[in-house]
């Protein structure tokens, strides 16, 4: 289960803001997404993760909404940073209709060294890794571990408007019994401040477990430059017709900065 990242949280302070007005409408936007969502064309844009992590003292409140076919659900991922390069995250993920999948949850720490930095020639280079546990939840049972994983996290920002993530990384999966390798690329363009493009690929060695490569493109319009974003997304499954995921989502970031 991927928990996730936007670049805009890559270690730099965040302009205060006020309390009133612009917090209530934050909440407010928020609130009517999550209620919205089983009407909505839904989610977040990157599933791939970045070499970044939010301030120590700071959080951010993503949420979701995915439409594969007939089938919709609603993501709640809060996340904060616990210490200098050190953040603590958790997702929870409920389907509708009710009961045609279990409930998902999960929990991720990530860990982004400033000493593992490198300025290259091709641009500022960053490493990290993530280690990640998946939950589920069926209708009258306990919550029942269901993944783990670890990732390896490399952001290259090439320029002002060019970033570029991977995530390499064992992934083990309880009731399959198996273990896979997973790969994820992104490339992230900014053509100006206000709007984020990206194109991505997730993949893995054990297609016929984990399935196969998912392609997806997406954008993040900025509502509060840095704060506040808009995502728009859609992926498919190579070789599956009807795996098609249209999502839509907002983030709200620098909580408590």
């Amino acid at each position: 289960m991927n928990m996730h990242q936007w670049p805009s949280r890559q270690g730099r302070k965040l302009p205060a803001l006020p309390r009133q007005p612009r917090v209530v409408a934050a909440w407010c936007v928020l609130w009517c997404l999550l209620c919205a969502a089983p009407l909505a064309l839904a989610g977040r844009p990157l599933s791939s993760d970045d070499a970044a992590t939010a301030d120590a003292g700071s959080c951010q409140i993503e949420a979701w909404s995915a439409h594969v076919a007939s089938e919709r659900s609603v993501t709640l991922a809060p996340a904060c940073g616990v210490a200098s390069g050190l953040e603590l995250g958790a997702d929870l993920t409920r389907f509708s209709p009710r009961g045609t999948q279990p409930e998902q949850g999960g929990l991720a720490l990530k860990w982004v060294p400033a000493a593992w930095r490198v300025d290259s020639a091709a641009g500022e280079l960053n490493f990290g890794l993530k280690l990640s546990g998946a939950w589920v939840k069926a209708a009258r049972s306990g919550w029942q571990q269901a993944q783990t994983g670890a990732l390896v996290l490399a952001t290259l920002k090439a320029s002002e408007a060019i970033t570029a993530h991977a995530n390499l990384g064992p992934v083990r999966d309880r009731a399959l019994r198996a273990q896979g390798t997973l790969l994820n690329l992104a490339v992230v363009w900014t053509p100006f401040d206000a709007l984020l493009l990206f194109v991505e690929s997730q993949g893995n060695d054990k297609r016929e477990l984990f399935g196969r490569t998912v392609t997806g493109v997406g954008t993040r319009w900025w509502l509060l430059k840095d704060r506040l974003g808009l995502d728009l997304g859609v992926s498919r499954e190579a070789g599956a017709s009807a795996s098609r995921r249209w999502t839509v989502g907002l983030g709200w970031y620098g909580i408590g900065s």
